[in-house]
């Protein structure tokens, strides 16, 4: 039986507050209860007795998932078509999943038919609340677009409204594997009683699909005769010929801005790196050192980067509007060729190619004082926030089990993004590598790849958990020669991702862990979340005034830790430790 405790009020609170909704920082924990109800004492049984009669599919599955890719795996998941409700969540404008190519192939092929009721962002925190409150959840919430935080999903959990897959794992052959091979997402997704509520993403793709795009042009550097910096003292140089030079080539030598930056960009990230610095987000980066937590913005390390960035702003070698401009703003600035140095999602770089040459490069990292070693911090292969759920009442629990284990395989893995071959894509052969390729598809019919692949799957939205490399255009980057990654029919699928594995293969390159992310108690994150946020709301501004001059950066250094101080930082350092502990 589901336990309410007022869950009605507290759940209308959350979605004021917004606390349903997690962002794209760190995940946070709460309390579970070890003992289980009755209701899972029964689907425990149920789960054992499914076992018992699925022995030979699991063996089959199982055989199949054992060299690590979970190809084959697929077979019929139930022999009369059953019907699962789904509430799911998408960015995109009046989406229906119900008649998408991957839908009526998950009937066909499966035996599961899915009736999705689908909402925009804006919508989907009171819907959440309505569905909860009122006892009509469906069969499955799919949360890409709107994840939710681990302390959500395990208190949502515990008043019993999450089924509990870990009961079903003997018939989840290739998630056990995947848990396996990535002992940090099997942490991520398991309470602290063992139970498995729901599933966060994974990525289970090669370095170069978690590294950070940065750029620079190598035609500025060709038309400066410079060579590729290697260290901090080398892209100052860069970036002073930049300003003083005509580095774009048309004629004006003043239009070029040297280093272009927009706030929460990545153009700073190998500059960070190279003070030794593990960041993703130079805001609040934590560090961690002989197993002690501490805050990088307090440290000698971050205090040289800051004296770094304030020189370059100083000289005018960065865009003097850093920080209040827009990513997109900056991007139209790229696109016009008058930014040497930037980072950004983006596939600029496919309009510079010619001859067989991208016209760009993208930066591996340099050396400082302070790091010996070019460096990389690559993002984590685990999304600490939850995209899949299922009612804990659904009338399918092991078919659910079953799916969620599909999703594993390479076949559903590439089904949630792309559909299947022959349907909504090609094998298409590439210096000996088979690659998936939609060109076929969409050409003369739809405005853009990524247009028509929203409408044959439900791309991000929780029916794609594991994102995988096999038989992407990841596969061919990591298995052609350094010959080949710029080959033209290489470069027309992979584009600036063929640069960032000519980065990951850089001789000398150091790929530097990345802090954690951590989990909290209910006590801890209710604690923590004002701390957090005062803090790395103090810690942005304070970057911005430290770099333009606004605040003097030796003769405020005292002031601005005493500030960190007085904002409660020691205790928030104690919340991290504590967590990073049972992490450990």
């Amino acid at each position: 039986m589901k336990q309410r405790k007022k869950i009605l009020s507290a759940l209308l609170v959350a979605t004021m507050t917004g606390t349903l909704l997690a962002g794209c920082g760190q995940g946070d924990d709460g309390k579970q209860s070890a003992v289980p109800s009755a209701a899972d004492e029964e689907t425990s049984s149920a789960a054992e007795e499914t076992a018992q009669s699925t022995a030979e599919d699991e063996e089959e599955s199982s055989a199949a998932a054992e060299d690590g890719s979970g190809e084959g795996a697929t077979q019929r998941i139930s022999d009369e078509v059953i019907t699962l409700t789904v509430a799911g969540v998408d960015n995109v404008a009046s989406p229906d999943w119900n008649n998408t190519i991957q839908f009526a192939e998950y009937e066909k092929r499966l035996g599961l038919k899915f009736d999705a009721t689908v909402y925009n962002t804006e919508q989907w925190s009171s819907k959440l609340t309505l569905m909860l409150a009122s006892d009509e959840m469906p069969d499955i919430l799919a949360m890409d677009w709107a994840p939710m935080s681990r302390s959500d999903l395990i208190k949502y959990a515990e008043d019993g409204y999450f089924l509990d897959f870990s009961q079903y794992l003997d018939i989840m052959p290739t998630l056990k594997m995947y848990m396996e091979k990535y002992p940090e997402y099997a942490q991520a997704i398991t309470a602290d009683d063992g139970k498995i509520y729901g599933f966060a993403g994974l990525v289970d793709r090669p370095n170069c699909a978690r590294y950070a795009f940065v750029y620079m042009p190598q035609k500025w550097l060709d038309n400066v005769k410079l060579d590729r910096p290697e260290s901090l003292d080398d892209l100052y140089a860069v970036l002073k010929a930049f300003k003083e030079q005509d580095a774009n080539g048309n004629g004006d030598p003043s239009d070029e801005i040297p280093m272009g930056m927009s706030d929460g960009g990545s153009a700073e990230l190998p500059i960070l790196w190279a003070y030794g610095i593990n960041g993703l987000n130079s805001t609040y980066l934590l560090r961690e050192d002989n197993g002690s937590v501490g805050l990088w913005d307090t440290s000698e390390n971050y205090k040289a980067f800051l004296h770094y960035m304030n020189r370059l702003y100083e000289e005018g070698l960065m865009n003097q509007d850093a920080f209040v401009i827009e990513g997109s703003e900056l991007e139209a600035l790229n696109k016009e060729g008058k930014v040497g140095f930037s980072g950004g999602w983006t596939t600029r770089c496919a309009d510079q190619y010619a001859d067989n040459e991208p016209g760009w490069y993208i930066p591996v990292g340099f050396t400082s004082e302070y790091n010996s070693d070019k460096s990389v911090v690559l993002y984590s292969a685990v999304d600490p926030t939850f995209y899949f759920v299922a009612n804990a009442d659904t009338e399918y629990p092991e078919e659910i089990a079953k799916f969620v284990d599909y999703q594993f395989t390479t076949e559903g893995a590439i089904s949630g993004g792309n559909g299947y071959e022959g349907l909504t894509f090609d094998m298409k052969e590439i210096k000996g590598v088979r690659t998936i390729d939609h060109t076929g598809y969409w050409e003369g019919q739809y405005e853009s790849q990524e247009d028509y692949r929203t409408r044959i799957a439900t791309n991000h939205s929780g029916f794609s958990i594991l994102s995988t490399g096999k038989g992407t255009i990841y596969d061919l980057l990591t298995s052609v020669s350094d010959e080949d990654l710029f080959d033209e029919e290489v470069w027309a699928l992979t584009n600036s991702s063929a640069l960032r594995e000519e980065a990951m293969r850089t001789e000398g390159l150091k790929v530097m862990d990345a802090f954690p992310n951590l989990y909290y108690t209910d006590e801890e994150a209710n604690e923590r979340a004002t701390l957090y946020t005062d803090i790395k709301n103090y810690l942005k501004t304070a970057k911005a005034q430290f770099i333009t001059g606004e605040m003097d950066i030796d003769a405020s250094w005292d002031a601005h830790l005493e500030k960190l101080n007085q904002l409660g930082l020691e205790r928030l350092l104690e919340i991290e430790q504590a967590a990073y502990d049972r992490l450990k």
